[in-house]
């Protein structure tokens, strides 16, 4: 009785948990070809922040991301390069904690390298710490030899600094929540293969939004691209 419980309960949490992506547009086959890469792009430029309320109702609106750290304070805007950078790195994982993950789960098809910022962040850099650090769980291969890319234009985003963020269980409110598109882009046509719509798709809660924002981004969006092919 006790296993069957634990079971039912993990069932309804992983099908609360999927995230809200959805293929618009072109096709997705490209990424069951094995041995080729592709990486990931992140547009911040566009996005709104904004606080979610019931229903995914905008309650407050914060404006851009710069507008949004500068209204936090200073650390917010120092931090915030380096927390695009851990982002987009965290995209190129194997072994995301506890989590799903892209590479993970289209092990056979189309794995996501590095990007070219973060292969140019690792190169310049003479940190021992960093560089290990950056090196961690990835699929570590020169960008040039992708073929694909992914383009993620993230348009709207709660942060998820509520007093819910401090949970580490999947939640209604609470975690970032994420809306925008994504682009599937041949890199030497420049033509788009696919396009995936993201609505207000849900992270885990965490105290560091760092985290928050690598969950919604690693472990939501791309981790549930593999399931639209």
């Amino acid at each position: 009785m006790k296993k069957l419980s634990f079971f039912l309960a993990f069932l309804a949490i992983s099908t609360f948990c999927l995230a809200d992506v959805e293929l618009t547009s072109g096709s997705l086959s490209a990424l069951k070809k094995s041995g080729e890469y592709a990486y990931v792009e992140i547009d911040w430029s566009q996005a709104k922040v904004v606080e979610l309320g019931r229903n995914d109702r905008v309650e407050k609106n914060f404006g851009s991301i710069d507008a949004y750290n500068k209204r936090q304070g200073s650390d917010w805007v120092r931090d915030w390069p380096s927390v695009k950078l851990s982002i987009v790195n965290a995209t190129a994982w194997e072994k995301y904690p506890a989590r799903k993950c892209f590479n993970k789960k289209n092990r056979d098809g189309v794995l996501i390298t590095v990007n070219p910022q973060v292969w140019k962040a690792y190169q310049s850099t003479s940190d021992a710490d960093e560089r290990e650090g950056m090196k961690d769980h990835c699929i570590w291969v020169n960008p040039s030899k992708a073929k694909y890319k992914f383009v993620l234009t993230v348009t709207q985003i709660d942060m998820g600094n509520g007093v819910a963020s401090g949970f580490g269980v999947k939640m209604s409110t609470g975690g970032a929540i994420m809306s925008g598109t994504i682009k599937l882009v041949d890199i030497k046509s420049g033509k788009t293969l696919a396009t995936i719509a993201v609505k207000n798709c849900k992270g885990i809660g965490n105290y560091s939004q760092r985290t928050r924002l690598m969950d919604v981004v690693v472990g939501e969006i791309f981790g549930s691209i593999p399931s639209l092919m």
